[in-house]
């Protein structure tokens, strides 16, 4: 009885899964679960670049915007014949270290008493630009 009950016990495979896992297997397991976490890293570095990307991006279209907007709440500087050019270098933009404005007024174009008005910004040193294209009515 005891040779039957000895020989039920090797071949139950419920029994011997019961034996513990190999220092293999652990090793196995481990290389899979820091392949997955080096992985999800990866995805987060792509994810912060590219909101910063955007962010930077945002923060130029919002540069130009309000440029346009105090130009049309001041109004364009009277007499003004001749294209104007003026440049807000990087750093001398308030929040904005990264980013530089360019701002164009020419007056009398594509008609008289219109003025076209473009707001150019670049960041990281010119690598990236977007501009902001109006029209003003001069002010007699």
């Amino acid at each position: 009885m005891q040779s039957e009950a000895k020989q039920g016990w090797l071949l139950s495979p419920s029994l011997k899964s019961q034996h513990g896992l190999s220092l293999l297997e652990v090793m196995i397991a481990m290389a899979v679960v820091f392949l997955a976490l080096l992985g999800f890293a990866g995805y987060s570095v792509v994810a912060h670049t590219g909101m910063s990307a955007s962010e930077k991006m945002t923060r130029a279209v919002t540069l130009a915007q309000e440029k346009m907007e105090d130009l049309r709440r001041e109004g364009i500087p009277p007499g003004l014949t001749s294209p104007l050019n003026t440049i807000e270098s990087y750093g001398s933009i308030l929040g904005a270290p990264h980013h530089q404005r360019l701002l164009t007024i020419t007056p009398h174009n594509p008609m008289s008493g219109l003025h076209t008005i473009i707001v150019h910004v670049e960041w990281d040193q010119g690598v990236h630009a977007t501009s902001l294209k109006t029209y003003l009515v001069a002010e007699e």
